[in-house]
């Protein structure tokens, strides 16, 4: 502890003499900031910086159960030490927490549908196991690398075990598939590797490039969380195409034969709607385009919050007592004005500070009090005389005096403005309308406006500058990957498609849901690239092959969604199920994240069963001449 703050020090030991005496020093002044009110005080501590706080938070604890208090007292410990510490406890508690509950739900999941794909009792289980041993190895690498353990990486392992899940899926439906056929284990395990392991390693190829631009955001914590996905990933990329064969070759060696699981309702409506999005593609496109566009139109009035406590669970003792500061406060903060002048002493320069303080109050609705040197001086009614100033400056209280001004150099002032609490849109009007008024009075200063609210507000551009940046950075590297993959403009842009709808309605349901852009959620639009082609390039690279073995379009879409979209469906669920796992978090930020990504994940699995289809319906016909490119039934953009 380096020192402490409190009523005590602050009175006399005449003041504290009688209940009188103690009034008296209570109207003074003296005891602003320390008794808010009667029925409460503070006791300020200040300690160093630590890097465990943990451990100053459990001994401030201890002291506080330590010492006899009168009856009817209570005593909290509030600020950063013991919110972090409290913060700690609970990011424990809730990562262990979504990650049984997103476990929970993959073997549920797996049971359900995935089963109908993979024979036997355990082997519909075998990719969660690989992708549980690819997050333990990702875990571990946490650590070598030092990155740390903060509110948006909590959710970290819940999200790569849903999105790690799908490559192990992938495998082994091809494996299944070509077993089918009569192939041996040998000659399965080969083609499922060749084959779908190519297909998987685009897919984690573009799906890390999305993840890639959240290095861009500017926001350290969204750093961390892709690199630590990233890791993930590429981890259970390896364990899908290696430990996933391995335990192929070990349980089905020797096996006599192949029994193919029969057909289900999954199957039946994966038929239907391959079929109808071939049938009806421009019902299907038009359709899409109309929501997409209505959908656009409500993504810019979606709000951005600023107010990190706001992230935080409201219920824990810290966050509380922060509120309860907040309203004997009358919920305000404070924007603060630094004066720079040669001699802010002088009157005519204290003239224009009581101007722009008069202005701001009687012309912005935010500002409700203002307070400087020159409020003090004049008290109400006009400036004294030159001579009188200094003297009444020398008069005042020093730690009141240190607040105004940096006397006795008297070249840094403060105008401080008290203002309601405000958030995003509200907070950039009232920072504009403030600026606008010291350009209206044009005082003889330079002045600088600080404060939290402008922190807040700064922030907020951050974040909203750093979700453009990241998407358009997503959208060029996913679309350069896509064409080094492809070599063709037309289907690198393909897949894109059912991104840009979802991203759309996102924005809409977010306004729809009153949920607000926060520093986790602007990354959703990397997450939804990521996936979106991920799934595009399963479907696009099981329906070239099957065109390369002579299909017609048609067929070759119904044979790509009948022996690749359950596994499709699988995957989709599985990794909903992960973002499924956060809405059942603590932290506000978790919860709204999980119901975007959640709601965004089963968009992309629609869409990608209906509206890629009808795309390539449309852009796979002889005579189509499309950007150039001369379609026939020899030579077609696919």
């Amino acid at each position: 502890v380096i020192s402490t703050s409190s009523a005590a020090g602050r009175v006399t030991e005449k003041e504290a003499s009688s209940q009188e005496a103690l009034q008296a020093a209570y109207d003074s002044g003296i005891l602003e900031g320390i008794i808010p009110r009667r029925d409460t005080a503070l006791i300020i501590v200040q300690v160093p910086e630590l890097e465990q706080p943990g451990a100053i938070a459990v001994d401030m604890e201890k002291a506080i159960d330590f010492v006899d208090r009168p009856p009817g007292v209570a005593v909290e410990a509030s600020g950063g030490p013991m919110l972090d510490y409290q913060l700690g406890m609970i990011m424990g508690m809730s990562m262990g927490m979504m990650f049984g509950v997103a476990l929970i739900l993959m073997i549920t999941i797996l049971y359900i549908f995935f089963r109908t794909i993979v024979r036997g009792r355990y082997l519909p289980f075998l990719p969660l196991m690989a992708v549980t041993i690819a997050l333990a190895m990702a875990f571990g690498l946490m650590g070598v690398l030092e990155i740390p353990m903060s509110m948006i990486l909590t959710g970290f392992l819940s999200v790569l075990i849903g999105l790690g899940i799908d490559y192990g899926i992938q495998v082994m439906t091809r494996y299944e598939e070509e077993r089918s056929k009569g192939l041996g284990v040998d000659e399965a395990i080969e083609v499922s590797i060749t084959r779908m392991g190519k297909a998987v390693g685009l897919a984690i190829v573009t799906t890390l490039v999305g993840f890639s631009s959240m290095y861009f955001a500017n926001i350290p914590d969204l750093e961390y969380f892709g690199m630590a996905i990233s890791i993930g990933l590429v981890l259970s990329y390896i364990t899908a195409i290696w430990f996933i064969p391995a335990v192929l070759k070990l349980v089905d060696k020797g096996s006599s034969g192949y029994q193919k699981p029969a057909p289900n309702a999954l199957d039946r409506i994966l038929r239907y709607t391959a079929r109808n999005s071939t049938k009806h593609p421009i019902f299907i496109l038009l359709l899409v385009i109309g929501v997409t566009f209505s959908s656009a139109a409500m993504y810019p009035k979606v709000d951005t919050l600023t107010d990190f406590y706001q992230y935080f669970p409201q219920d824990i003792q810290a966050i509380r007592f922060m509120e309860e500061m907040r309203d004997l406060t009358g919920g305000t903060d404070t924007i603060s004005l630094v004066i720079r002048s040669d001699d802010i002493t002088s009157r005519k320069t204290l003239q224009e500070m009581l101007t722009l303080s008069d202005y701001l109050q009687a012309h912005e609705p935010a500002v409700q009090h203002t307070g400087s040197l020159a409020s003090v001086l004049s008290d109400g009614d006009s400036l004294p005389d030159n001579q009188d100033i200094l003297h009444l400056i020398d008069e005042m209280d020093p730690a009141k005096r240190r607040k105004l001004v940096n006397y006795p150099y008297a070249t840094l002032g403060v105008i401080d403005l008290t203002v309601e609490h405000l958030d995003g849109k509200r907070l950039d009007d009232a920072l504009n309308n403030i600026h606008s008024s010291i350009e209206f009075i044009q005082p003889d200063m330079d002045i600088t406006i600080t404060g939290e609210p402008l922190l807040n507000n700064e922030i907020g551009h951050t974040m909203t500058d750093g979700q453009i940046r990241m998407t358009l950075l997503s959208f060029v590297f996913v679309f350069l990957a896509m064409f080094l993959i492809f070599g063709s403009v037309v289907r690198a842009l393909i897949p894109m498609a059912p991104i840009i709808v979802v991203i759309a309605i996102s924005g809409a349901l977010m306004w729809i849901l009153g949920i607000p852009q926060t520093t986790l959620s602007i990354s959703t639009n990397s997450i939804i690239l990521g996936l979106g082609v991920d799934y595009s390039i399963h479907i696009m690279h099981r329906y070239k092959e099957e065109r390369e073995n002579g299909a017609e379009p048609r067929d070759a879409i119904q044979t790509t969604i009948s022996r690749i979209g359950k596994a499709i469906v699988t995957s989709g669920l599985t990794t909903s199920g992960g973002f499924a796992a956060m809405m059942l978090s603590p932290f506000p930020l978790m919860v709204w994240f999980g119901i975007i990504a959640f709601s965004s994940i089963l968009m992309i699995l629609l869409l990608t069963l209906t509206l890629l289809p009808a795309l390539l319906i449309l852009l796979d016909r002889p005579g189509v001449n499309y950007l150039n490119y001369r379609i026939s039934s020899d030579d077609n953009i696919l």
